[in-house]
């Protein structure tokens, strides 16, 4: 985003103005030493806050033998990013997760708690009063890994994000490796499938009814609505039976935005 922000011409041509806060969570970690991030940071001339909250002891304390430390230790973070977004007046809080973090997501959901979702690029939360993106979204985890080692980014050690191998995302994980040994476009492929949803060929009936259909059959009931959805984008008006009230493009024909410029 850093780069993104220095391309004057972005801002001049019509793209969003914003400005950039990092911000760094010392967990009080076993060995911590976050001197070549700070060091870093200082070159970059970009502002930034390091914070020194111990929610490693906590995370350690609270998980119980046999669970995950990622949920605990994801939702302690995220509430004082929460916290100091509010005290430096950020309108929105940029996270870091990628494609990989994703495909994972959607897969645990899928084979643990049998429900179809996975993470969004850009929600609003409620309870936080805060917009929440991720810009990496749709950036494959080796591809970051290449570009950080090609930038020299510093890269802290974690003594609790994979120190437990046999959780269900380093599983997930796995799997996903095994999709690409069987189509190396596997990833993509799957990050292209969350934008590309088809109703009409789930089982969902609450979805189908929410998306212009008849619950039951697939068939269109609110033109309006259907036309939203990926697969009847171009159907005529004369659907038999349906409501043909139109829908106007919300870019009014003009080019699409950046997926970067859609978060902002």
């Amino acid at each position: 985003m850093q780069e993104r922000f220095s391309r004057p011409d972005d801002i001049t041509q019509g793209g969003t103005n914003f400005r950039i806060t990092a911000v760094h969570l010392n967990q009080v970690q076993p060995g911590y030493d976050g001197s070549t991030l700070v060091q870093w940071l200082d070159s970059t001339g970009v502002d930034y806050k390091v914070i020194k909250e111990d929610t490693y002891s906590i995370v350690k304390d609270k998980t119980p033998e046999g669970k995950t430390y990622c949920s605990l230790c994801s939702r302690l973070r995220r509430g004082i990013l929460y916290s100091i977004a509010h005290d430096i007046n950020a309108t929105k809080i940029a996270l870091g997760h990628h494609a990989d973090d994703a495909i994972e997501t959607l897969l645990l959901n899928a084979v643990h708690s049998g429900q179809l979702k996975s993470m969004p690029a850009r929600y609003y939360s409620n309870d936080r009063d805060m917009h929440v993106i991720r810009p990496l979204m749709t950036c494959l985890e080796n591809d970051i890994r290449d570009y950080a080692s090609a930038m020299e980014f510093p890269i802290l050690p974690c003594n609790l994000c994979g120190s437990q191998p046999d959780a269900h995302r380093a599983k997930m994980k796995m799997l996903v490796g095994l999709l690409d040994g069987m189509n190396p476009n596997a990833r993509k492929n799957m990050i292209t499938a969350m934008s590309d949803v088809r109703p009409s060929h789930l089982l969902d009936v609450k979805l189908r009814e929410a998306c212009g259909l008849n619950g039951k059959t697939g068939e269109i009931v609110a033109m309006d609505r259907a036309r939203l959805i990926r697969g009847f984008e171009d159907i005529p008006d004369s659907v038999d039976g349906a409501d043909t009230a139109g829908v106007e493009n919300e870019n009014n024909g003009a080019l699409p935005l950046s997926f970067i410029e859609n978060l902002l």
